[in-house]
């Protein structure tokens, strides 16, 4: 009778780690790993219309994320799985800065509801001096094994804007599948007429 409640006992455990782990693994129901169709397929039944499905990302161009319009990028690895995502508000002028630190501190604290605590306080503040053309992190999550977590303010052509991402650490660095490179190898070798 012990064994059996030993059993039970592991098996909820299991049951409700991996319900843990699900909940971090996904954007919008939209899984890590999904293809590209299943992507855009997901994105539209939530109501809204992509574009730039070829190359690595698709896009929606105006997404309400919480009280946040953004623009959304999937990213897709060489095996045409979604990766990773990211969150970009609108540019704003030197004026309207606050506007991008309002923005990324609503970002952080949504990444916080879904990802847990950040690794620490801000990074920076209004005060900062920012780096044009590069990220300036902002904050960062590692209590997430698999993914890269981060919200940062870049500075781009004297204007402002608020960035967020999430990425799969093992599907970014996914080797290409075996099926596609005898795809690959089979077309080179044949005739183009």
């Amino acid at each position: 009778m012990k064994r059996f409640g030993f059993i039970i006992t592991i098996l909820t455990l299991l049951l409700s780690l991996e319900a843990a782990a699900q909940r971090y693994n996904d954007f919008a129901g939209i899984p890590f790993g999904a293809s590209r169709e299943t992507v855009i397929e997901e994105v539209m039944k939530l109501g809204y219309e992509p574009y730039g499905g070829e190359g690595d990302r698709v896009v929606i161009p105006v997404f309400m994320f919480g009280e946040l319009p953004v623009q959304v990028d999937f990213l897709f690895n060489k095996n045409d799985k979604f990766y990773s995502f990211e969150i970009r508000t609108g540019r704003v002028e030197r004026a309207r800065l606050n506007k991008s630190f309002e923005a990324v501190a609503y970002m952080s604290e949504q990444f916080t509801l879904k990802y847990g605590k950040s690794s620490g306080n801000p990074a920076i503040d209004e005060t900062s001096l920012l780096k044009e053309n590069i990220l300036n992190l902002y904050q960062q999550w590692f209590s997430v094994k698999v993914l890269n977590i981060y919200t940062a303010l870049v500075q781009k052509d004297n204007r402002y804007f608020a960035v967020g991402s999430v990425t799969h650490r093992t599907l970014a660095t996914e080797k290409n599948s075996s099926r596609n490179r005898k795809t690959e190898k089979t077309v080179s070798n044949q005739p183009v007429f």
